[in-house]
């Protein structure tokens, strides 16, 4: 689900770092800043939410960034949800605008059992509301497809994450006759069946793109009838699906429930993820507000996630992050991010990090502000 930010990725092994905006001043030199800091930083990939807004400049601001990120060789992909979060406009009176467009086809949007309009609201992101699209009308289908050829025409972006949504299912009529299987918060034949036609359409402009698929689930099995919810393993029906996305997409999973603090997951040999077809992703909400408090220290579980990750199949790891590296918790778990499981730290050795990268970073920082207590 987006926040307001950005996710990072990394490659074999690969690094995304995902990132959601919520400001309205500086948005072009803070994602400069970022840019330029991944390019330093090894970080393959940014993954943007939010990154059209009429606020920030639209199309002509994103494609100065595309600029800022080919010349730190780093990959911009856009945060698109293909139902819900705004579609590929994020926000401002455009025609793909997907809020913008439900307002003014209300017929069009996804509805609760009790045939109110389904929509939702974040508390940190004040009174804004984001409304769904019904998955089943074909007008919204094809909607998808126009806009995302539309984004890949207008704007050179290397790629895109696209998701179905996380925050409640149509249930209208057309939905219920149409799936097979249970639904929770989100739903997996719901992803079966838009994915595709997304990915298709990007690929009709853009080949190469690379395009990131959001299943909010974990690749553990899930042994039990209901529908797994945020994070929780994946459903017997889950490989049906996926079989039905093309060849070559990142497949992307939740980590954040097997740290410490809460180990509410496991991961056995059964969850071990099949790389003939696809790319698979392991991301997590580290040190963000989604998993508790912004800018917290994670380097123990940025390092288990890329020994899970290496262990099970997945070849590249993805954190969301909300706040710059001038951050001291921010700033260790981004160069986590860099450091695990690459070529320097293969086996995301906690200690390695600490010593070799933790331990100079603060020695460097210790003699600057020697130097310059000495000089004032």
């Amino acid at each position: 689900m987006p926040r307001s930010g950005c996710s990072i990725c990394r490659e074999r092994n690969v690094r995304f770092l995902q990132l959601l905006y919520a400001h309205d001043g500086g948005f072009e030199g803070d994602y400069t800043r970022l840019l330029e800091f991944c390019g330093r930083h090894h970080i393959d990939a940014v993954i943007v939410w939010g990154l059209l807004r009429a606020h920030h400049g639209g199309v002509e601001s994103a494609k100065r960034l595309c600029d800022v990120a080919a010349k730190n060789g780093v990959r911009l992909l856009c945060g698109v949800g293909l139902c819900c979060y705004g579609g590929v406009y994020y926000e401002g009176d455009s025609p793909y605008s997907l809020d913008f467009r439900l307002q003014k086809h209300p017929e069009l949007k996804a509805f609760k059992a009790s045939r109110e309009p389904l929509e939702f609201g974040v508390p940190v992101m004040g009174d804004k509301k984001f409304y769904h699209a019904c998955p089943s009308r074909k007008e919204n289908q094809e909607y998808i497809a126009e806009s995302l050829r539309w984004l890949f025409k207008n704007v050179p972006l290397d790629g895109v994450q696209i998701e179905s949504g996380d925050t409640g299912v149509c249930q209208c009529k057309l939905c219920k006759e149409r799936r097979r299987h249970p639904t929770g918060g989100f739903s997996w034949e719901d992803l079966a069946l838009l994915h595709p036609i997304a990915i298709r359409a990007v690929r009709d402009v853009k080949p190469e793109a690379w395009i990131c698929c959001e299943t909010y689930s974990h690749p553990e099995p899930h042994n039990r009838e209901e529908h797994p919810e945020f994070g929780d393993g994946k459903p017997s029906w889950a490989d049906e699906c996926l079989a039905k996305l093309p060849d070559g997409v990142f497949i992307q999973w939740v980590d954040d429930f097997l740290n410490k603090r809460a180990p509410k997951q496991t991961w056995t040999q059964a969850g071990n993820l099949d790389n003939k077809r696809h790319r698979h992703v392991l991301r997590a909400h580290y040190g963000t507000y989604w998993n508790g408090i912004r800018g917290e220290l994670a380097i123990e579980e940025i390092a288990r996630m890329a020994q899970q990750s290496t262990a099970h199949g997945a070849d590249t790891i993805s954190l969301f992050g909300e706040i710059s590296p001038f951050q001291t918790g921010a700033e260790l778990n981004y160069l986590a991010l860099e450091n695990f499981g690459s070529t320097a730290n293969p086996k995301a050795d906690l200690d390695v990090f600490l010593r070799d990268v933790a331990g100079r970073c603060w020695a460097a920082k210790l003699k600057r502000a020697i130097f310059w207590n000495i000089q004032s």
